[in-house]
């Protein structure tokens, strides 16, 4: 990009003094920041800070640029966020929509063709939604997510789909804010802390002692004899071993480090791999069997995904896994269900958890915008 503006500068002698201006303040408050950075922490983190405040630098420099040689040349804006902030930008209230109308979206979806970048949609603008329900969607330059309900049989499906820009966008967020603390919080009030555009419950990893636990690229537990692990790699992807597969400390630590993991997921099965039905009635945890409230995280292409809740009446594993597969899931991952389940958009629980209100737990994963506030 540097060698791309430099050149660009010199074609446009009225680019010149104000790239250099730009340059020049925000390096100011570089330095400002590496000599905070410096006071008063340990070399790790450190280390840390100064990685995240040149990346947010960079950024900076890059979109500030394009912003004053706007008509004079044309580069593209990139943002994103950092894993040592716990807070994500607040989305513009603006950009949040409804509708009780499927047909509306058409148009939400056109808009958003440069975001989506060729990939299809799972919702389709002729779906027929649960009867009374409504659409909820957010769309910025960074992130489209849609929200809505399907009902088939007795069971109530809740879908949120989310397209990103950037892996950093798909985070994940425990209550307390560090790893190990016992306060517990709904998964409503723990997307408003953070700012999510969309949210949901995920593994509850404070509630069991076992399963392979990474937290901002660090393994906290591990010896997961039990679990399939659904991984989230600095891509943005997810990555799965199987039960009993990577369960000593140094082999999940080799494991994070080979793959660039992020953050984990324990609890699981794997419902779907590759368009695969892997789901199965005898599994750990979760009551497998029985009819039961369900939750998963899914990925349909590059920083595509969705979060999905099956209510009101509740399925068996197998046939959650196997409804995903249908309805066009390319892989999906079973999180933590019953009264855990949730889904919120814009701060609003968007399905009917059961007994009627939503529980106290100890973790969330979400989807944020990148554009930083004004």
């Amino acid at each position: 990009m540097a060698k791309y503006l430099a050149e660009e500068t010199r074609k446009h002698p009225a680019a010149i003094w104000l790239a250099g201006l730009i340059s020049a303040v925000v390096t100011v408050f570089l330095l400002a920041g590496m000599l905070w950075a410096n006071s008063g922490a340990s070399s790790g983190m450190q280390a840390q800070a100064k990685l995240a405040l040149m990346d947010k630098y960079n950024m900076f420099i890059a979109n500030t640029t394009s912003e004053a040689l706007d008509g004079i040349v044309t580069i593209e804006k990139v943002y994103f966020l950092s894993d040592e902030d716990l807070v994500a930008p607040m989305p513009d209230p603006e950009k949040y929509g409804q509708t009780q109308n499927p047909g509306d979206m058409t148009a939400v979806i056109e808009k958003a063709a440069r975001l989506l970048d060729g990939q299809e949609l799972i919702f389709s603008p002729d779906v027929t939604l649960a009867e009374g329900s409504k659409i909820k969607y957010y769309l910025d330059d960074t992130i489209l997510a849609i929200t809505w309900k399907e009902k088939v049989g007795r069971t109530v499906y809740t879908f949120s789909e989310v397209k990103i820009a950037h892996p950093s966008q798909f985070r994940r967020f425990l209550s307390g804010g560090d790893y190990g603390t016992r306060l517990l919080y709904t998964t409503t009030e723990m997307a408003q802390s953070v700012n999510a555009v969309t949210a949901s419950s995920a593994d509850y990893y404070s509630y069991r002692a076992f399963g392979n636990t990474v937290y901002n690229g660090v393994v906290r537990r591990s010896g997961d004899r039990l679990l399939d692990t659904c991984y989230v790699d600095e891509n943005g992807d997810l990555n799965f071993t199987l039960m009993g597969e990577v369960v000593k400390t140094e082999d999940v630590e080799a494991y994070v480090k080979e793959h660039n993991i992020r953050f984990s997921l324990a609890f699981g099965p794997v419902l779907v791999l590759d368009g695969e039905l892997l789901a199965k009635n005898h599994y750990s945890i979760g009551e497998a069997a029985d009819f039961y409230s369900r939750a998963a995280l899914c990925q349909q292409d590059k920083l595509h995904y969705m979060v999905v809740t099956a209510n009101s009446g509740g399925v068996n594993m197998e046939t959650f896994g196997t409804y995903l597969r249908d309805k066009g899931v390319k892989t999906a991952y079973a999180l933590d269900g019953g009264q855990t389940a949730t889904i919120v958009t814009g701060n609003e629980r968007m399905n009917d958890v059961d007994y009627g209100g939503e529980r106290d737990i100890s973790d969330i994963i979400y989807f944020a915008t990148a554009i930083p506030e004004a």
